[in-house]
């Protein structure tokens, strides 16, 4: 299974995603093959990238694993297909005996790219209970205007610090759900205990994805994704009399994290301080060429070859983009998606904005991050040479959610891990309450 999740490292980074009608290849069809046995057509189907990592005996011994775990299915829920252009995400609910499952089938041209299952969430029907002295006030963010929730601890003294919590990328929810954890819940929740009032909200991506056009994509960047509806977000907690308009902060989370100097260099005053959390000053596209480094690390040495020979050529591409002009980018692509959002991104240079920020910023990443790893995150971080007003923590136990979730060795390393429930660390919490409270 790992090698099959290492697969979809990439794409579950990439930012857009949007709604589309189904087309004739879905995942019911394959997980239909797969139970009753036909895994030759299966593997017919997948690309050669697959078919060297996915010996058709692994693909044979995938339903009787999920069937050991989860029990024979029950019923299947409703079908649900995405784009993240060239790939088409298909994703059945299967409701098992003992618990569930959503199957997913990534396409590229009608080839499988990518299989893939995580564990349905728990029955949201009966959500967690809100902690004992805290308020939640449903609140919208921007125009048009996001869901969003505010939290803040009740009897405490006003006005309140507050912090505006950044999305990592991916069409995410107000929560972060990821799997079986909800990073942005848990971290709202926390520090609202500690005396900090917190705005989290829908993605942009997540609720009006489904109303761009292509010559929209083609010109889209973090700006439209993520970084207006932030300022917005600081805008609205700065005019609330129940908040300090001097003590907002901004906190971001793994593209967040990224984009979050950029958002308090471009908007002075706005900010008190930010939190950089699983982030990298490292550009997006070193990101997913690391990612790819690392599965192709991972491959067999018999297949080990073709892996070199496609990320070879995920570099030229790379190279070729860092080369290009912002008007030759957007008739682009690299890594099969719209070009423009990777080149605009990486015309910001984040170590050079954090060192003339001035305000505080406190960084955090975790030694057990396979998304952003330690040369990529803690070690890059410590190479820049940062001012004294900037504080680096390194937590070695802790995963890209900031958890050490009690996951089997089988699935350590791999998106799967996120589907063990677990919460961010409570050293983090504290390390966070502490820098904006100071």
């Amino acid at each position: 299974m790992k090698r099959i999740l290492c697969l979809l490292l990439a794409l579950w980074l990439l930012p857009l995603t949007v709604w589309a009608e189904e087309d004739a290849l879905t995942a019911r069809l394959v997980y239909d093959l797969l139970r009753s046995g036909d895994t030759g057509a299966v593997y017919a189907l997948l690309d050669s990238t697959m078919q060297s990592a996915l010996p058709e005996n692994d693909l044979a011994a995938l339903l009787p694993a999920l069937d050991a775990a989860y029990g024979a299915p029950v019923r299947y829920g409703e079908e649900e297909t995405t784009l993240a252009a060239p790939y088409r995400i298909t994703a059945l609910p299967v409701i098992c005996e003992r618990g569930g499952i959503l199957f997913q089938v990534t396409w590229q041209e009608n080839r499988i790219a990518g299989l893939f299952y995580s564990v349905l969430p728990p029955d949201e029907s009966a959500p967690a209970a809100l902690p004992d002295g805290l308020a939640e006030e449903e609140i919208e963010v921007g125009e048009p205007a996001l869901p969003g929730t505010l939290t803040w601890p009740l009897n405490a003294s006003t006005p309140l610090p507050a912090v505006v919590l950044v999305h990592g990328s991916g069409p995410n929810d107000r929560d972060e759900t990821i799997g079986q954890t909800k990073l942005f819940r848990d971290l709202a929740w926390a520090l609202a205990q500690q005396g900090i009032a917190v705005l989290r909200y829908d993605k942009r991506t997540l609720v009006y994805g489904n109303t761009y056009t292509a010559d929209q994509l083609k010109a889209f960047t973090v700006q439209e994704e993520s970084i207006t509806d932030a300022i917005a977000a600081a805008r609205l907690l700065a005019g609330d009399p129940r908040i300090d308009a001097g003590r907002v902060y901004l906190a971001g989370h793994s593209l967040g994290a990224m984009i979050a100097p950029r958002i308090a260099s471009e908007n002075p005053g706005l900010f008190a301080g930010i939190v950089l959390l699983s982030g990298t000053p490292k550009t997006l596209g070193d990101i997913v060429l690391s990612q790819n480094q690392a599965v192709v690390d991972a491959l067999p040495a018999t297949t080990q070859w073709i892996g070199k020979m496609q990320l070879l050529s995920l570099r030229k591409e790379w190279e070729s983009l860092c080369a290009a002009s912002g008007e030759q980018a957007l008739g682009m692509k690299v890594f099969g998606q719209n070009a423009y959002y990777f080149w605009e991104m990486a015309q910001q240079d984040t170590g050079n904005l954090l060192k003339d920020l001035p305000i505080p910023a406190l960084i955090i990443n975790g030694g057990q991050d396979f998304q952003v790893t330690d040369a990529d995150g803690i070690d890059a971080w410590r190479a820049l040479e940062l001012p004294g007003t900037v504080q680096i923590i390194h937590h070695p136990a802790l995963n890209h959610l900031l958890m050490a979730p009690d996951a089997s060795e089988e699935v350590r390393g791999t998106v799967q891990e996120y589907d063990t429930p677990c919460h961010v660390s409570d050293e983090v919490i504290d390390e966070i309450a502490a820098f904006i409270l100071k």
